[in-house]
């Protein structure tokens, strides 16, 4: 997987965690998600259109379509349960066992991955790669306009 790729998987999960320590400590009345996180319901209608988007640029096959069912499941975001935690653990000790969790569910998405990508033609393993690659060497300023540093 590549660095990009894992870099937003990480980021929201640590996201989706710190949303739900956030959420304990909210005001009664307050929104559980606060109004910064994205409505559920729209969140998972457009990660089913991006992962129908990419079904269809690497026209999965018949054979291939477990695979995919399987790689398309490990990608939809979990809840971040609460775990069974004693009242003696330290802010070290907490943030270690949610660190495990997020880790244990990024193994079972790299596999996932994996299984999905060994599947692949050479041709989809291309595509694939070109999907969740580096965006180029594109300059991230506007044409004409001198770098944001410079």
């Amino acid at each position: 997987m590549t660095k990009l790729l894992t870099s937003l998987l990480v980021s929201g999960l640590l996201l989706a965690g710190s949303a739900a320590v956030h959420a304990e400590d909210a005001a009664p009345g307050m929104p559980e998600h606060g109004a910064r996180m994205m409505d559920p319901a729209k969140r998972d209608a457009m990660m089913a259109k991006r992962m129908q988007a990419l079904h269809d640029k690497l026209k999965i096959q018949p054979n291939q379509e477990a695979a995919w069912q399987t790689f398309a499941a490990s990608m939809k975001p979990e809840k971040m349960e609460k775990p069974p935690m004693s009242d003696k653990a330290t802010a070290p000790q907490r943030m270690e066992d949610m660190m495990q969790r997020q880790q244990a569910h990024m193994q079972q998405r790299l596999d996932a991955l994996k299984a999905f990508y060994a599947q692949l033609t050479p041709e989809q393993q291309k595509i694939m790669d070109q999907m969740h690659g580096p965006r180029g060497k594109e300059p991230r300023h506007k044409k004409g306009a001198p770098p944001a540093n410079g």
